[in-house]
């Protein structure tokens, strides 16, 4: 009987990864065509997408990626149990040489002496962090943003000052959740990159008021969301204005009421609505990932659990 379930569960399996990839190689093709279609017709009208032609803020100061050297690692943190490389870094003393080598190599950021600058100095970066959170990150006061700043998601961005204070005035976040509390906490400046902070954000939300999200409009519902963890990241000029801020990476899906989603997608996930394209809907399977990495591997671990079975009953 065993025997008998494992062969028509793997002919169900082996069918559904004919259909999975068939189907997946079909959406390719479709993709594909319609793809260069439009690039065609883009190039030919001179019809560009604007965000597309913007290049992401790299990192202003740059270490690591320079001299490999100036990071300390911690003793007897190795891979392989110890017996590969050092993995986890001392973060006091790495800094202390990153710092010494951004002094160098940007000396704008020290103008005014090491005790003025924001490098490195958790204080005065965490500060500068809280005023923006403070401000909508700036939203309701945009000096606190360079000229050259810009807001990148997971999905949106990079969007430009103007963008970035624009949309959010049009979204009327607080007035839709005006008890929210984003929950912000691990202020940490960046080793490898000290004009850097990093956050995490547990955001709990009651829907208050009405949200406006596009054309879509979600009337109060008095709803309570919780947003699943989320990383966030703010990056600092040598006047202490902020040029680049990152957030709604989600660092677990399980958590939370926006089935893994972060920022607005989350929210409108969690209000019930449902957003036309794929970036704002909860995460799925591709159609090839459920072939190749669930279905085939099923198989294989079914035939493998019946085989060891059989071994057991001889």
């Amino acid at each position: 009987m065993g025997v008998f379930r494992t062969v028509l569960s793997s002919v169900g399996h082996i069918l559904c990864v004919g259909v999975l990839l068939t189907t997946s190689l079909l959406i390719f093709v479709l993709d594909f065509t319609a793809r260069m279609i439009v690039k065609v017709i883009s190039t030919v009208t001179l019809a560009r997408i604007e965000q597309d032609s913007r290049v992401p803020h790299s990192e202003r100061i740059r270490t690591f990626q320079e001299s490999p050297g100036l990071v300390v690692y911690r003793p007897n943190t190795g891979a392989d149990g110890g017996t590969g490389p050092d993995q986890v870094i001392d973060e006091e003393k790495t800094i202390v040489a990153t710092m010494a080598y951004a002094r160098k190599n940007n000396p704008d950021y020290f103008v005014h002496g090491d005790s003025n600058s924001i490098c490195g100095n958790e204080k005065k970066l965490t500060e500068l962090a809280h005023a923006l959170i403070s401000n909508e990150f700036g939203g309701t006061n945009a000096d606190l943003l360079s000229d050259d700043f810009q807001f990148i998601f997971p999905v949106v961005g990079p969007l430009t000052k103007d963008n970035f204070v624009e949309a959010f005035s049009s979204f009327k976040v607080r007035e839709a959740f005006p008890t929210s509390r984003a929950n912000f906490y691990n202020f940490n400046v960046d080793p490898l990159e000290p004009n850097r902070i990093w956050c995490m954000s547990r955001g709990m939300y009651e829907h208050l008021g009405t949200l406006n999200f596009g054309p879509n409009k979600f009337p109060p519902t008095g709803k309570q969301i919780n947003l699943p963890p989320q990383v966030f990241s703010m990056s600092f000029d040598e006047s202490g204005r902020c040029y680049k801020l990152t957030g709604g990476y989600c660092v677990d899906r399980t958590c939370g009421d926006t089935q893994g989603l972060g920022g607005m997608f989350g929210i409108i996930t969690a209000l019930g609505g449902s957003l036309p394209f794929p970036e704002g809907k909860p995460w799925k399977h591709s159609l090839m990932w459920d072939a190749l990495s669930l279905r085939v591997p099923q198989v294989i671990m079914d035939w493998t659990n019946q085989l060891s079975k059989n071994k057991k009953n001889i």
